[in-house]
């Protein structure tokens, strides 16, 4: 609204006295927008520089005349696309959403309703893609796109586990003529129907899988033989573990074939869990390594878009200082500033208290831990490395074994601290946090959990699981010495119970705060639950959850 004010004082001013010299600023800068969309567009198609590619579309819009028409539509529609080749979904997001709401033509509202989608489905919001997808369908006229718009449909109800309704969308489309004139769609719909029957147990899962990977080979398909060669090994995986892997390594070199990061760690997911404790090792390694690479890599490129986006605003700024009378200048950029405090108080104004003392109660415990875990740690290893002779091959060991404990350490107040999924993927985030402190020296037994129905446990509830579990089985590996845990979970009447052992050296319960457990038992209280220690064990440390549902 806000904006729309100032463009309108902006276009006043502009009739009342400079009509000619408008006129001609249009003209000037609808040439410009031309000729910066077709860099744009060669820098993206042609070349694949993503950077240059974001620079041109970001200027080719500033100078874009009637960014309500298609024009505008175009370039955000580009951007878009740019953002999510560098894995940006939310920017892809905003900027659809941006475009959604100034474009009044209608040429390429079917193409932004299916990126959007496809950024909501990437950010798991499957609820939200299945919407765009379904308006998508809706708005395309080509029997073609809508086929495969049907078939996006269709893989939005196959992730949402929903594999009867996938096959009813899917298997209509394998005798639709205009997709049957095209091998690569009719390949990726038998792939998803497969997996959908995989999911179902149907004996006609294989047949399905192997008949798109053989059309996709065919075709020298080497993107499209991923996702194939990804199923067939979850296919295999626990009936035949030597064909799952056979899948999971051809899956893994033709992701890195085309520089496919996301497939890469799917593949090598596949590889751990189908592969012996030596190589799974290996491969974990690797996958922990690729993980963080792209998870920074990801992070610099949303930063340098960012930094692009507004240096290519301050270009066009800086150019009209010179065409344009200075107090309209003035004019504009005090508007601008208005808006912004506006638009940022408002923004603030919105669960301000609540956010704070959030805010503050996290800085502090974060800062707490960087102090007590952290800080001595790398003050010392700084003081051995100024003072010993890093020569000698033992310095140098103890130096790399200084920095991997404080890189350790790091990982854990990181985790400590991530966000905590609490929809559908809860209790694949709970058993990944419980598997992340199985190792060669500590097993892991899990009794019951598969029976709890997570769906029915309030938000607050699987937060306060998910951190006290965490705050255990951290106490554990840093003080407990113990080698096997058990965690046991009984869903009962009018209450959750899970009991944790395991057979360490046990804990002072009159030490208990010192050991950072205190916040697992004001967890459970918080929740009129019990956090109860059984201290007649001699060895070993035991405590019952009893949290109210």
């Amino acid at each position: 609204m806000i904006r729309n004010i100032v463009h309108s004082l902006i276009l006043l001013f502009s009739l009342l006295f400079f009509t000619s010299s408008c006129t001609n600023l249009i003209n000037e800068k609808e040439r410009k927008y031309v000729v910066l969309r077709d860099k744009g567009d060669a820098s993206f198609y042609e070349k694949t520089q993503l950077d240059s590619a974001y620079f041109y579309y970001q200027l080719a819009y500033e100078n874009c005349a009637d960014k309500k028409g298609e024009n505008g539509a175009y370039v955000l529609l580009q951007t878009a696309t740019v953002q999510q080749h560098i894995g940006d979904f939310y920017g892809s997001e905003e900027t659809i959403t941006e475009a959604l709401s100034t474009y009044e033509g209608t040429l390429y509202r079917p193409y932004l309703y299916n990126m959007l989608a496809i950024a909501y489905d990437k950010q798991k919001k499957f609820d939200d893609a299945l919407r765009y997808y379904k308006m998508a369908y809706a708005s395309f006229n080509d029997p073609l796109s809508k086929a495969i718009a049907q078939s996006n449909i269709g893989l939005i109800y196959q992730e949402k586990g929903n594999h009867d309704k996938a096959i009813q969308l899917l298997s209509p489309l394998l005798k639709n003529r205009p997709l049957k004139a095209n091998p690569p769609q009719i390949a990726r719909v038998l792939d998803n129907i497969g997996y959908s029957q995989f999911k179902l147990n149907n004996a006609a899962a294989y047949s399905n899988l192997y008949k798109s990977l053989q059309i996709r080979d065919s075709l020298q398909d080497v993107i499209g033989s991923i996702p194939s060669n990804i199923h067939l090994s979850a296919f295999f995986m626990g009936v035949d573990k030597p064909k799952a892997k056979q899948y999971a390594v051809t899956a893994l070199l033709a992701s890195k074939k085309v520089n496919s990061p996301d497939d890469q760690l799917e593949a090598l997911r596949l590889l751990i869990e189908n592969s012996e404790p030596i190589a799974a090792k290996q491969y974990t390694a690797a996958f922990i390594s690729l993980n963080d690479s792209l998870t920074l890599s990801r992070n610099s490129a949303k930063n340098q878009f960012a930094k692009i986006k507004y240096d290519s605003k301050k270009a066009i700024e800086n150019e009209q200082k010179y065409k344009v009378n200075m107090q309209l200048a003035v004019l504009l950029a005090v508007l601008i500033l208005l808006s912004s405090f506006l638009l940022l108080y408002f923004i603030r104004k919105r669960n301000r208290k609540k956010l704070v003392a959030s805010v503050y109660e996290t800085e502090n415990r974060i800062a707490k831990k960087i102090h007590d875990e952290l800080a001595n740690d790398v003050y010392q290893t700084m003081a051995f490395a100024e003072t010993q002779n890093l020569q000698k091959t033992e310095n140098r060991e103890a130096l790399l074994d200084n920095l991997e404990n404080i890189y350790s350490k790091a990982r854990d107040i990181s985790q400590t601290n991530a966000e905590i999924y609490t929809d559908e993927r809860y209790s694949n985030f709970l058993l990944d946090l419980i598997n992340s402190f199985n190792s060669n020296d500590v097993t892991i037994i899990l009794k019951n959990i598969s029976a709890i129905d997570w769906s029915k446990i309030n938000t607050e509830t699987k937060i306060a699981i998910y951190r006290v579990l965490q705050e255990l089985l951290v106490n554990m590996k840093k003080y407990s010495e113990a080698n096997l845990v058990m965690l046991n979970f009984e869903d009962r009447a009018k209450l959750l119970e899970i009991k944790y052992a395991d057979n360490g050296k046990g804990i002072d319960t009159a030490k208990f705060s010192k050991k950072g457990l205190q916040n697992a038992e004001n967890r459970i209280e918080a929740l009129k639950g019990t956090f109860t220690f059984d201290k007649e064990v001699s060895k070993g440390f035991r405590v019952t959850l009893q949290i109210p549902k």
